[in-house]
């Protein structure tokens, strides 16, 4: 036996074992995903009751669940608004990269499952309201969930048909604006402003 070939046959088992461990963890890895995914099942239903009662979301395909709904659910990124036990309505947000945002315009809004926690620039994705109050949900979000960061959503784009971009300012400039005597003393739709 050369040298080589005994190398080799050293190296091959350390090789299997490595081999063993890594799909030994990658079944690991998707069994816990699985379980997240089990664990918030229940949240699901709500939700898709309200898309169900949304013009912009009802003949969503059930494929569309994987992109839209599972990654937020999943990593605690939206919050469902309740009205004593009936859903109202349901919002989602992303953290994105500059390369992200560049595909969310691309692809028409839509994100893959990795891109929801890729960087730091916060997205409203998903806004479902088919009983109305989306000026009450995002204030919501702005002053208790993110008070201290720029918000940005996509929204149809009236004069194209497609999507734009929109921003909202920092809550906490919005207060420190009317303690200064601005005028700004809440928000108001001139507080949505295009990018």
């Amino acid at each position: 036996m050369t040298k080589k070939q005994e190398q080799q046959q050293k190296e091959s088992p350390m090789m299997k074992t490595s081999e063993a461990e890594e799909n030994a963890a990658l079944k690991e890895h998707i069994h816990a995903q699985s379980l997240k995914v089990l664990q918030r099942l229940p949240a699901m239903g709500p939700v898709i009751m309200l898309y169900m009662q949304s013009s912009h979301r009802r003949y969503q395909f059930i494929s569309d669940l994987e992109w839209l709904l599972l990654p937020p659910l999943v990593s605690g990124q939206c919050k469902l608004y309740m009205k004593k036990e009936y859903p109202i309505s349901f919002i989602s947000w992303a953290f994105l990269d500059e390369a992200a945002e560049k595909r969310l315009f691309q692809n028409g809004g839509k994100l893959r499952p990795e891109d929801w926690k890729c960087g730091d620039r916060l997205w409203i994705i998903d806004i479902v309201a088919p009983f109305g109050g989306v000026e009450n949900m995002l204030a919501d979000i702005q002053k208790n969930e993110f008070p201290d960061q720029v918000i940005r959503l996509i929204a149809p784009d009236l004069k194209t048909g497609g999507i734009t971009a929109r921003e909202l300012p920092p809550y906490s400039s919005m207060q420190r604006n009317a303690a200064e005597g601005s005028g700004i003393d809440g928000q108001t739709e001139a507080d949505v402003r295009k990018m």
